[in-house]
């Protein structure tokens, strides 16, 4: 019974694996942070809107960063996995909305989590509940640049070497799978104290 209970631990362990130096693309968005946030700590979530693991992380990760927004910025990567057939959907919805209006991006993301459908139309209608414009919506939809951006994620994705969904990293601790809301929030505090 010890040793189930040791190597218990030593997964859990694993799975918070604090780097000494993150992949040069987490560097690189750290980098961002410090240039637009002063002092705050970087969050980069590889998601995918309808990966189940992932929702479970956003609804354990949402009430930290909205109680420590000043000290945090969030960097959402899309990884939408095959087996979702809605998912390249929302991230392209996503990417829309973040390229025409970044001020509703957070809400927008967090209607896309927890939204039942995320057909296209769904989450046009979430972009347009929001204030979004329905015109320009649907050309950024049908941009190129849209997909390129979706495709550059991935690209980020497969430099951390990713292994699934959700992936985070928090400051320069990397958490694979969905943690626990107490894991993420000392995940959370100690990036931010490391600031």
């Amino acid at each position: 019974m010890r040793l189930r209970a040791v190597v218990g631990l030593l997964v859990v362990v694993a799975s918070f694996v604090a780097c000494g130096a993150p992949p040069g693309v987490i560097r690189d968005e750290m980098a961002t942070t410090s240039r637009v946030k002063s002092g705050a700590a970087t969050i980069v979530f590889f998601t995918d809107f309808q990966c189940p693991y992932c929702r479970k992380t956003h609804a354990a990760l949402a009430p930290i960063v909205e109680a420590r927004r000043d000290r945090l910025r969030v960097v959402v990567r899309h990884v939408p996995l095959p087996r979702h057939p809605d998912a390249r959907t929302a991230a392209r919805a996503a990417v829309c909305v973040e390229a025409l209006t970044p001020a509703l991006l957070d809400d927008y993301t967090h209607a896309l989590f927890e939204a039942p459908d995320l057909s296209e139309a769904a989450c046009e209608a979430l972009a347009i509940e929001r204030g979004v414009d329905r015109e320009r919506f649907r050309r950024c939809l049908a941009d190129a640049a849209t997909d390129a951006r979706v495709e550059r994620d991935l690209a980020m994705f497969d430099a951390v070497r990713g292994d699934g969904v959700p992936l985070l990293y928090v400051g320069r601790t990397r958490i694979d799978g969905a943690p626990s809301r107490s894991s993420l929030e000392a995940a959370v505090d100690d990036a931010i104290a490391g600031n």
